[in-house]
């Protein structure tokens, strides 16, 4: 009788740390999610497409004010002193601040010349990158949180941050109707005390030294600059789409298209929850040089994956419902685009978990290079299909380039560290 060959110590390790960070991760997703139903019946479609414009410019700005610096402290956590960290994280918060006023600058030269692009007035547009620095500051110190194994109250501050936004949403939405503008004073605002308290616990447990070093800010530069790219594409890709549906239809179809989004979330949160816990693991078998256990991580990786798979799944089986009982019939349509979302953050997924990987071998380069390249296929990409299929195309663009990063992440993977896909797909003696 064939027995399993198959060490499970590994995964249950990562499985107890993702379940902290899932029960937490669930109730932090949960809340917004939750919220639907309000938002819904209090925006209309075209006031929704307007906070989801709102929504795409303040994620834009993360990218380039630094949102991959928490990469960086990561990167270092396991095998360097806390004073050396602490010096990473102190040069980290100056770097995102003048990143954070570069973006400034560049929106108070680009606005008159792009007013009608934009679409928002320009007040909320120069609010936004000082958002972006108390998002990335908070970001901070959730990775030392996380990495540091403190599941309990890395999800205090976690829902902390999402409670204090309802709370003030739903005050300035339903109490004082502010429309969206409402919704986006509670994102600003929750984010700036969360910035506040993350700062209070970086400096009480020592993680923060302001002493400049020339060295430290070109080792995160090397990390954060080339990275930038990426995480403007990866916004690219999955937002640009809000631009073509405004663009080139309404900002009603733009309403439903976001709901559509907002509702596959939900995979994003079994990736995020799920690459939480993979990614520090990850990181501390690849310090051990040779003695990686390559098949044992490749098989975590396709359990990772089988899970992703799994929400896919559901989702699609379940959109119907969750419109039905989350929106109002004037949401319904977003239904069509639910397929594509989700089978694109299934590709988004794999290369995820397979991120780490490059990052350890210093891949910084290659990543911009394939990124940058593939954001621009993104964008020719929508412009033929919108001729070639109307606005559904746009879905179907959001699939195709998750899946070409998934084709060269995996390729380069294979480079610089071959992974046996096949061998570990026999799990018998």
């Amino acid at each position: 009788m064939p027995k399993f060959n198959v060490d499970l110590r590994g995964l249950l390790y990562i499985g107890n740390l993702t379940g902290g960070y899932f029960i937490t991760t669930i109730l932090n997703n949960a809340l917004p999610f939750l919220f639907l139903p309000i938002l819904t019946r209090y925006l209309s479609p075209a006031e929704y497409g307007s906070l989801a414009l709102f929504t795409l410019y303040l994620a834009l700005s993360n990218t380039l004010s630094g949102s991959s610096i928490p990469v960086v402290i990561s990167k270092y956590f396991y095998n360097s002193e806390k004073e050396y960290i602490a010096k990473i994280i102190g040069n980290s918060i100056l770097i995102s601040a003048i990143l954070s006023l570069t973006t400034m600058l560049l929106i108070l030269i680009a606005y008159p010349f792009l007013k009608n692009f934009f679409d928002i007035p320009i007040f909320w547009l120069l609010v936004i990158p000082p958002t972006s620095f108390a998002f990335i500051l908070f970001s901070m110190g959730l990775t030392v949180m996380r990495n540091s194994k403190k599941v309990l109250t890395f999800g205090t501050h976690q829902i902390g941050n999402t409670t204090i936004n309802l709370i003030l949403s739903i005050l300035f939405v339903v109490i004082l109707l502010w429309s969206w503008q409402g919704r986006a004073w509670g994102i600003i605002l929750s984010f700036f005390i969360s910035a506040i308290g993350s700062f209070y616990y970086l400096r009480k447990n020592a993680y923060i030294s302001f002493e400049i070093s020339k060295k430290i800010i070109n080792i995160i530069l090397r990390v954060v600059i080339p990275l930038i790219p990426n995480s403007f594409q990866t916004v690219i890709i999955s937002l640009v789409g809000y631009f073509f549906i405004e663009h080139y239809y309404t900002k009603e179809l733009l309403g439903v298209y976001s709901i559509g989004f907002q509702i596959t979330i939900m995979i994003k949160l079994l990736i995020d929850t799920l690459s939480m816990s993979w990614g520090p693991y990850l990181y501390e078998q690849l310090s051990n040089g040779k003695s990686i256990n390559k098949l044992y991580l490749t098989r975590l990786i396709y359990v990772l994956v089988g899970i992703v798979f799994s929400g896919v799944l559901f989702i699609n089986l379940s959109s119907g419902i969750i419109l039905k009982i989350m929106t109002t019939p004037d949401y319904y349509g977003a239904r069509e685009f639910i397929p594509w979302f989700s089978l694109g953050l299934l590709f988004q997924g794999f290369y995820v978990f397979l991120f780490p990987i490059l990052i350890n071998h210093e891949k910084q380069k290659y990543i911009s290079i394939v990124t940058f390249g593939n954001m621009l296929i993104t964008i020719a990409l929508n412009i033929w299909f919108i001729k070639l299929f109307g606005y559904i195309g746009i879905s179907y663009v959001f699939c195709i380039t998750y899946f070409i990063m998934f084709i060269a992440f995996f390729w380069q993977t294979q480079k610089v560290m071959p992974m046996p896909w096949f061998k570990a797909l026999k799990i018998w003696k």
